[in-house]
């Protein structure tokens, strides 16, 4: 990957980091985007494995800083190639007891932003001559069953039909649009919350955490099979807590 240029968004630590450093070790330039100083550190790390790499501090529920972000990218490195659409949560309070700017927020930083993250990629690849766009949405979004945060499992359900919408866009840019569909991810974060519920609270969740979480190394792998994989556009990987993963095809119902 010593030609391609890649941007991650959220990938100051977790499943984006994870993904950053992967596309780093491989050889692409990587654009490091987050909010947080964490970012500095995954960019770092990039180059201290002699890759190339640059942070862009920025708020993905900022338009202006999205597009900044993109734009910084080209400066420094040229017409982007790989887009990982990767940043997202749901802070409590949930819908429906959450003031409506605060659950608009997460519908922002969930679907907006992927989004807007999405369609700034497509313009920089239809420059370039055509690329790949992976969003990390999340098992929250497959299926009909409840959810402890309405608004999150709304939004990472609506990314995974965007996704698959655009599958078109191979034929017609040569862009690829992919979907990952994790269950519970073994993230800093995610060990840290574990680790203050008692039994009964992780029993309590909506989809209960599993003995063995997925690792951010895995997600990493599969962005990579489909960034090297043109024959995947529009599919979905749909990524059970201790289950197999497997890919959807565009007209399958699930």
């Amino acid at each position: 990957m010593q030609d391609e240029i890649a941007l991650v968004t959220g990938a100051g630590a977790g499943i984006g980091r994870a993904i950053a450093l992967r596309l780093g070790s491989e050889g692409a330039a990587v654009v490091v985007v987050d909010v947080a100083a964490g970012g500095a550190d995954t960019a770092r790390r990039i180059e201290a494995d002699g890759g190339r790499a640059t942070f862009v501090p920025t708020d993905v529920t900022v338009e202006a800083d999205l597009r900044e972000a993109f734009a910084s990218a080209e400066r420094r490195f040229g017409n982007l190639s790989v887009v990982v659409n990767n940043a997202g949560g749901a802070p409590e309070p949930y819908f429906p007891e959450a003031d409506p700017s605060h659950w608009g927020r997460t519908l922002d930083l969930n679907l907006r932003s992927v989004m807007l993250g999405t369609q700034l990629g497509i313009w920089a690849m239809r420059a370039r001559g055509g690329g790949a766009i992976v969003n990390i949405s999340s098992m929250a979004g497959v299926g009909y069953g409840s959810h402890d945060a309405p608004e999150y499992a709304a939004s990472k359900a609506a990314v995974v039909r965007l996704t698959a919408a655009l599958a078109p866009l191979k034929e017609e840019l040569s862009v690829r649009v992919n979907c990952i569909c994790p269950g519970w991810v073994g993230t800093e974060a995610v060990q840290r919350a574990l680790a203050e519920m008692s039994q009964e609270e992780r029993e309590a969740q909506s989809f209960p955490p599993p003995p063995v979480l997925i690792q951010p190394e895995e997600i990493a792998e599969a962005v990579m099979m489909f960034i090297r994989d043109e024959s995947l556009a529009g599919r979905v990987m749909i990524w059970p807590d201790e289950e197999p993963r497997r890919l959807v095809p565009l007209d399958a119902q699930y």
